[in-house]
């Protein structure tokens, strides 16, 4: 299975619901996985083709030494004029041709099917390294994307938090300039005499607000002349 069939049922499996980042991390890590061990297996058949050719290669080489020992011991025999032992020793050499020729027909083969197999594990690691940066990079990509999103979710808590101590705070205000001009009037009311002071009794109450008409009232704590000492008397 290619990597981008594989992908696209990856995003089939999951159409009906929306991958976060640790599910699409887990996804793409699974299908990298999976590639990896594709290619093992790739490799493994590259390893066990290459290991058949070196062994057709070997018993190659051992027929064709016993060929060319049948050919040479022909030779000799012609030489010396024993024919029979010529004979004998061209058609062992005969039987090995077929031998040959089968093992040379195999070899063939299996450097074929090596160069075919080599070549598409190749194609795969490539594909293979394409996908892991991709991955690398989506991945990271979706990692600040998070972040992004956590970052605008943390302002905009902090920003509504701000809004609603300012809210909490500019109702204070309020209050207290309410209460601090109830204080200013409580204390107007009781400069004018219209409203007593603490322990002021209703009489003396009545003494001040006549004499603030009278333009004579004293603030209070201050002492006036002669408080205490009786009428003062007038000069003539």
């Amino acid at each position: 299975m290619g990597i981008g069939r594989r992908i696209r049922d990856i995003w089939r499996s999951r159409s009906h619901r929306e991958l976060d980042g640790d599910a699409l991390r887990s996804s793409l890590d699974d299908t990298y996985r999976a590639q990896l061990a594709h290619l093992q297996k790739v490799r493994r058949g590259v390893a066990d083709v290459t290991t058949s050719r070196k062994r057709v290669e070997v018993r190659l080489r051992q027929l064709e030494q016993q060929a060319a020992t049948f050919d040479a011991q022909a030779r000799e025999a012609v030489e010396r004029g024993d024919d029979a032992a010529a004979r004998t020793a061209l058609g062992r050499k005969v039987g090995l041709e077929d031998s040959l020729a089968d093992l040379r027909e195999r070899h063939a083969a299996l450097q074929q099917e090596e160069a075919t197999i080599t070549d598409a594990a190749t194609r795969l690691e490539d594909s293979i390294e394409d996908f892991r940066l991709r991955k690398d990079t989506l991945t990271a990509r979706a990692s600040a994307a998070e972040a992004r999103s956590q970052l605008t979710s943390a302002d905009t808590g902090i920003a509504s938090s701000l809004s609603s101590v300012n809210q909490q705070m500019e109702a204070a205000e309020r209050h207290t300039r309410e209460l601090e001009a109830r204080a200013d009037a409580v204390d107007e009311l009781v400069a004018d005499g219209i409203v007593a002071r603490p322990g002021e009794s209703s009489d003396d109450l009545e003494a001040r607000r006549f004499d603030r008409e009278l333009g004579l009232d004293v603030p209070q704590g201050t002492e006036v002349e002669g408080e205490g000492r009786g009428p003062q008397q007038v000069q003539g």
